[in-house]
């Protein structure tokens, strides 16, 4: 009996945690140093959120946008799975976009669920209060300088592979890359694309910095690694932090949903600093 008290009372207290684990938030301040940034990108800041994964039913944290806003950044990224698929109300989803573009300018890429959505919803995000860069670049203009800003959408087989059961999944190279966003422009470039693992063909193409996420830190995080990716594949190799390739970094978020086990959901804050 007593035994049965005491297995009662360790679940009871795993699931307390758990249920407290998920609802906890890590500011990440990280700082970028490159010496190819201008002078006039010089100390800007860039909030970086991703993977929220909003429901329908979801009631979204107004804590995201409170932490943000007390963060003051110059630009907000959003890289990918805003909604979970099969989504076909928007409402609160918009809303959340609305509330962020009233701090800063928001710049979107679609991620894996957002290319799972049907025809209608996808249309309905490109008329959300951000900017979405589909495999697109723009120019950010600030002071006398400017510098790219692009988006990769990368097809569902480079997420599921091309029979959708997660097996024999294609390697996304630069030379695809590059058919999907043209050659990198002059100057400073940087990339915008859900899924981080190909940094090595985000370097090839010449990306001086990339924000990603899609991989939740791993979901689950023992020992500082993460444990599983949503290909279900164990310890991915890109799940959090700042990862260099060559000239590139890449700032890699552990995003805001899903279920996770000692691995806070985070925003990001990226200072841009030259070197």
């Amino acid at each position: 009996m007593i035994a049965k008290i005491i297995i009662g009372i360790i679940i009871s207290a795993l699931i307390i945690f758990m249920i407290i684990e998920n609802k906890l938030y890590d500011t990440t301040k990280i700082e970028i140093k490159s010496k190819g940034l201008p002078d006039s990108f010089d100390g800007v800041k860039i909030a970086h959120l991703s993977d929220l994964h909003l429901k329908t039913s979801h009631k979204f944290d107004y804590k995201i946008i409170s932490i943000t806003r007390e963060l003051e950044p110059d630009y907000i990224f959003l890289t990918g799975d805003l909604i979970t698929r099969n989504q076909t109300e928007l409402k609160k989803q918009k809303d959340f976009v609305k509330y962020l573009s009233e701090i800063a300018p928001v710049y979107f890429v679609f991620g894996n669920h957002e290319n799972d959505a049907d025809d209608e919803v996808q249309k309905e995000l490109l008329n959300f209060p951000f900017t979405v860069l589909n495999n697109k670049s723009i120019s950010l203009e600030r002071g006398e300088n400017s510098i790219s800003l692009s988006g990769v959408n990368i097809e569902p087989k480079y997420y599921m592979g091309e029979s959708f059961d997660y097996k024999n999944i294609p390697y996304l190279n630069a030379e695809k890359l590059t058919k999907l966003i043209g050659e990198k422009n002059h100057g400073f470039n940087i990339l915008l694309s859900h899924n981080p693992k190909f940094l090595n063909s985000y370097s090839e193409w010449g990306a001086d910095l990339v924000f990603s996420g899609h991989v939740h830190g791993g979901s689950v995080r023992l020992f500082g690694k993460g444990l599983l990716s949503p290909e279900r594949k164990f310890f991915p190799p890109f799940t959090e932090g700042v990862y260099k390739c060559g000239e590139t970094r890449m700032v890699v978020s552990r995003g805001l949903g899903k279920f996770r086990l000692f691995n806070h959901k985070e925003i990001i804050l990226c200072t841009l600093k030259q070197e």
